[in-house]
């Protein structure tokens, strides 16, 4: 059993992108309703806020400096001098329904992130890409709920779920191109139980999985095979993420939404920031090149 830390006893009513800054030591994560940006320094203790103009689904690292975010409806730089980011490119032909969601930079410098529908499980969103240039490319549609997304070490492998499908799929990646090819089922979920949300790579090649509903981050074989799980005071965990010096330490992120009032009594740290001794490294996050 790994010993479980609530660092941040933020009550966030979705608390999401946990992100790891491996050269400046910090984690980023969003409070989704709330619009909210958050970047923690474990040392100090401080969690800093910014408000964004609307609901941020993801964060990614950016090489020149600052975040890139996928926003409700566009993608955007943050670079922290202004308090408004700068819209990079807007998304086209998605239902209003619909905001971006889980998203990360790939191995080539790429942000990627798809949307999810807020009103019902109908799959009319897609996956998008982000590229260097800032230019947006539609990969798949049909996505009722993007998440999940990760890459295997060597970055021939992509990670990709859609929650309402209780499915991570495994996708050949071209780092060159960002061409996907030959989707294949990684890990299919009993429907009666939780649902992936986001999920990370470790340097062996695992997948660790947040299961929105049973309180667990699973880490899972490059097979799909079930490994061992981490336990948290909390049942709807929504993102991990590798951070510490050495990226041992697994950050999840969590959420208070549609929790009733005595699930909320039964869990009060729902909605917090945990950390948990991982037993394992994980890799240092990609950084978007644009």
């Amino acid at each position: 059993m790994s010993a479980v830390e609530c660092v941040i006893p933020a009550g966030a009513e979705l608390g999401e992108s946990a992100l790891w800054d491996d050269k400046h030591h910090l984690l980023y994560w969003v409070d989704i309703p709330a619009k909210k940006l958050h970047r923690y320094d474990p040392y100090s203790g401080h969690d800093a806020v910014w408000d964004m103009p609307s609901e941020p689904g993801a964060v990614g690292l950016r090489q020149a400096g600052g975040v890139v975010l996928a926003l409700r409806a566009g993608f955007h730089i943050f670079d922290f001098t202004d308090p408004m980011p700068r819209r990079v490119a807007p998304l086209q032909g998605e239902p209003t329904t619909n905001r971006l969601n889980d998203g990360r930079v790939d191995p080539a410098g790429r942000f990627w992130s798809g949307t999810v529908n807020e009103v019902d499980r109908e799959a009319s969103g897609a996956l998008y890409c982000l590229d260097t240039k800032g230019r947006v490319e539609k990969k798949i549609g049909g996505i009722a709920c993007s998440n999940s997304l990760c890459w295997s070490p060597d970055g021939k492998t992509m990670y990709h779920a859609d929650s309402f499908a209780w499915t991570i799929w495994a996708w050949d990646f071209d780092a060159a191109t960002g061409a996907i090819a030959n989707r294949r089922v990684f890990l299919d979920i009993p429907r009666d139980r939780a649902f992936s949300d986001g999920a990370t790579v470790d340097a062996e090649g695992c997948l660790w999985a947040a299961h929105w509903g049973d309180g667990t981050v699973k880490r899972y074989d490059p097979e799909g095979k079930f490994m061992r799980a981490i336990e948290f005071p909390a049942t709807n965990l929504t993102c991990p993420a590798f951070g510490g010096r050495d990226l041992t330490t697994l950050y999840v992120t969590s959420a208070r939404y549609r929790l009733t009032k005595e699930q909320l009594a039964a869990q009060p740290l729902a909605g917090g920031v945990f950390a948990a001794d991982a037993g394992v490294k994980g890799l240092p996050e990609n950084r978007y090149l644009g």
